[in-house]
């Protein structure tokens, strides 16, 4: 099976993406200054490449006869998280914009245990994406 070329792109991006993620999330943790240009940009990757090709995927997911219907529930389940993630990350972005602009803590650093939830909760979002990945093109 050829394996479509944007998903190539997307499964590798995703690792750059959750890379930059984690090391933005992390340095802030640590008290150095919220990277607000770096984690606006991967936000905006994340959106402009990685949301999209989810929304192209899941517009012909239930079409394809090729996918048992517990397959089918698992790629609808990993969207839905990867989309709550996704915005989860984007509000507590702004949030942490205003914080810094207000002269209080970023989000993420007040909210330490919020924090490791929304990072455990992205792992799953994105360990399940190369899931897929991997039984759809590479075991198939």
């Amino acid at each position: 099976m050829d394996i479509p070329a944007f998903s190539i792109f997307s499964a590798v991006s995703e690792v750059f993406v959750t890379i930059g993620v984690l090391y933005a999330i992390i340095i802030t943790l640590q008290g150095r200054p919220f990277p607000k240009v770096l984690l606006g940009c991967v936000i905006l990757f994340e959106f402009c490449v990685n949301v999209t090709y989810m929304a192209s995927m899941a517009a012909k997911a239930d079409r394809g006869a090729e996918l048992s219907q517990g397959m089918k529930l698992f790629f609808a389940g990993h969207g839905t998280l990867s989309l709550l993630m996704f915005l989860a990350l984007a509000i507590l972005y702004f949030m942490s914009l205003v914080d810094v602009a207000k002269g209080r803590e970023p989000w993420f650093r007040r909210h330490r245990t919020g924090t490791y939830v929304l990072i455990a909760f992205w792992m799953v979002s994105v360990l399940t994406g190369e899931a897929i990945f991997v039984m759809r093109y590479l075991m198939a």
